[in-house]
């Protein structure tokens, strides 16, 4: 008996303060605090989430400001039914939780979710200029919000950068292939995107052959800089691209591949009375790695191969060069071999040949690097300062 009566002054002194208090409830968020205009003791909620299109993040001292109001009456200020307040809400999406008393609330009445977000310097960033109506007249209790901006966050010199004057920027090229003559003339380009919404908008590719060089450019458009931004490079996707070159190819010629400025491939189309052929790869005997004396953030490779078909059922192709994320650099040597079944007849030589393939700059310091050729690896370096 005691102890029933003991729990029952603690639930007592509980809504007693709870009332005094405003009735703060719980959101799941240490930092959230709810009040309820009337005092009441809550006993329904309204929850949901807030999130907004822009790359930002918003910082320590935000404030996420989330009420329930009466909108019923458009030539009435709407009443404020209840209001979660969470101070330090983190990053998007936010998660929210507004309690509230079924008492005042009608059910002939319309309520609506209102939210905004204040940032640390006191601006208002974020409001919601959507109605997203709640509780009554078979509306949800759980509303996901999507905010628009109101000011931006100033630079660091103090002025403002506009999220909408997006930057076009060239893609980070990963490396490039050409694809196999009875294809076509297509070249197939590989680049790393972010995969964060709102990070890269359209792009736009050209390509141009001029003599033996086939120069190509792809570029999108990204937030602008700026210190508050969200990295848009903390989660990014390896993905292709398909360029017609347009017959510009001649049978015969050796071509280099030059994409934003990085030589990724160089090869050769089949002279016009080589008999029908496959792609091959060729046998590596040598590789080294060799830095750049004037330049050492250069890497090239020194590579001697052989051509296993022969010079007779053989032309040279050339290289291409592909980087991934894990610091692998993938070198590939291949040539032209007459498919089988063709009526030609192979001298048993073994061309040996030699090239320098450029594995490009812009390695990151301190990183150990990976080369393999034609699958096998063949040596590592690590990056200088």
């Amino acid at each position: 008996m005691k102890t029933r009566l003991n729990l029952a002054v603690l639930l007592a002194l509980c809504t007693i303060v709870l009332a005094l208090a405003g009735c703060q409830g719980d959101s799941g968020s240490p930092n959230a605090t709810t009040t309820v205009t009337s005092g009441k003791r809550p006993n329904a909620s309204v929850s949901g989430s807030v999130t907004f299109r822009e790359r930002l993040a918003l910082t320590p001292g935000a404030r996420l400001e989330v009420q329930l109001r009466d909108t019923s009456y458009q030539d009435a200020a709407a009443e404020l039914i209840a209001e979660q307040v969470i101070e330090n809400p983190g990053q998007i999406p936010i998660e929210f939780n507004i309690e509230y008393n079924r008492d005042d609330v009608d059910d002939r009445n319309t309520y609506s979710i209102q939210a905004r977000i204040v940032e640390a310097d006191g601006r208002l960033a974020f409001i919601n200029d959507t109605v997203y109506d709640v509780i009554t007249r078979g509306n949800p209790s759980k509303v996901d919000m999507l905010l628009v901006m109101v000011q931006p966050p100033p630079s660091e010199d103090g002025e403002t950068v506009d999220p909408d004057e997006w930057v076009e920027t060239p893609y980070r090229i990963l490396g490039a292939e050409i694809l196999p003559p009875h294809e076509g003339d297509f070249l197939r380009v590989l680049y790393l995107q972010s995969e964060l919404e709102n990070c890269s908008r359209r792009r736009d590719q050209s390509v141009e052959v001029i003599g033996n060089e086939v120069r190509a450019s792809l570029t999108h458009y990204v937030p602008p800089p700026a210190p508050w931004a969200v990295p848009c490079e903390d989660a990014t996707v390896e993905l292709d691209e398909i360029i017609d070159l347009n017959g510009k190819l001649e049978p015969g010629e050796n071509y280099q591949v030059i994409v934003n400025g990085m030589v990724t491939t160089t090869f050769s189309r089949p002279a016009a009375d080589f008999p029908h052929s496959v792609i091959d790869h060729a046998d590596v005997i040598e590789a080294k790695l060799k830095e750049s004396d004037t330049a050492p953030s250069l890497r090239t490779l020194e590579v001697t191969y052989g051509i296993p078909a022969g010079g007779g059922c053989s032309q040279e192709n050339g290289y291409s060069v592909h980087r991934d994320e894990e610091a692998t650099i993938e070198v590939t040597l291949t040539y032209h071999r007459v498919a089988p079944g063709e009526p030609v007849a192979c001298i048993t030589d073994y061309p040996i040949r030699e090239v320098t393939v450029p594995l490009g700059s812009g390695f990151e310091a301190g990183r150990e690097y990976t080369v393999r050729v034609n699958g096998e690896e063949v040596g590592s370096f690590a990056a200088g300062e």
